[in-house]
């Protein structure tokens, strides 16, 4: 017996992820809702708390750089301290972006 598709779950283009246009970007960024308009520009170009300069995160609301979780999790700590759940590989937007918040990378 064949059964016709559902409909019900075919996202509607307003549930899509939107291509974020970044400047300078070699590709888009496949967002989520949180992600800013706009990419903020860095503050720094080390770890604003501890001076580091190996494996970077940018905070894509406010600009401020931070060291991956790897290290002592500074970017990480702005952002869920913050409320500024994406982040971005310096430099950025040439590596990946994360969402805190959804969990997953984008793009």
């Amino acid at each position: 017996m064949r059964v016709a598709p559902s409909t019900s779950n075919v996202a509607d283009a307003a549930e899509r992820p939107r291509p974020v246009e970044i400047l300078g970007a070699p590709r888009a960024i496949s967002a989520c809702e949180h992600t800013p308009a706009a990419l903020a520009a860095a503050q720094s170009a080390r770890c604003q708390e501890c001076g580091s300069d190996f494996n970077l995160r940018l905070c894509a609301t406010c600009g401020h750089v931070g060291c991956c979780e790897s290290q002592a999790g500074h970017a990480r700590a702005h952002a869920l301290g913050n409320g500024h759940p994406v982040i971005f590989e310096m430099p950025a937007p040439n590596g990946f972006a994360w969402c805190y918040v959804e969990r997953r990378y984008l793009g």
